[in-house]
């Protein structure tokens, strides 16, 4: 599941994921990235996986269709954790995107924050 923090603002969203990711968030999570990309054009993510568990087999085949479709209007892209798989997989994912990805760890939060705000 996941959350949309308050810190959020304009065309910067801070999504915090906890536990596992299903299919029915991304119905949500989709039109609302959507309805920032009409109003800014553009998009800024911190992906805040601190408490990630995974995803749910159905949800993994809306995931990947969903990052190339938004891909060239992610600016940049900030992910936080301190698990060494997600480390991997951002990094391999990262050259068929778009835009520019970085991992920072936990506790590096409000470093990756003022990075994907510049």
């Amino acid at each position: 599941m996941y959350t949309i923090l308050p810190e959020s603002k304009e065309n910067v969203i801070w999504i915090q994921v906890k536990g596992r990711m299903h299919s029915q968030d991304y119905e949500t999570l989709f039109p609302h990235i959507d309805g920032i990309i009409a109003r800014h054009g553009t998009i800024r993510i911190l992906s805040d996986l601190r408490d990630f568990k995974g995803i749910e087999f159905w949800a993994v085949l809306k995931a990947p269709p969903g990052m190339f479709k938004y891909s060239s209007k992610v600016e940049k892209k900030a992910v936080i954790t301190d698990e060494n798989w997600i480390y991997i997989w951002t990094k391999l994912l990262a050259p068929f995107l778009k835009t520019e990805v970085r991992c920072y760890p936990s506790s590096k939060i409000e470093e990756a924050w003022q990075w994907v705000c510049s």
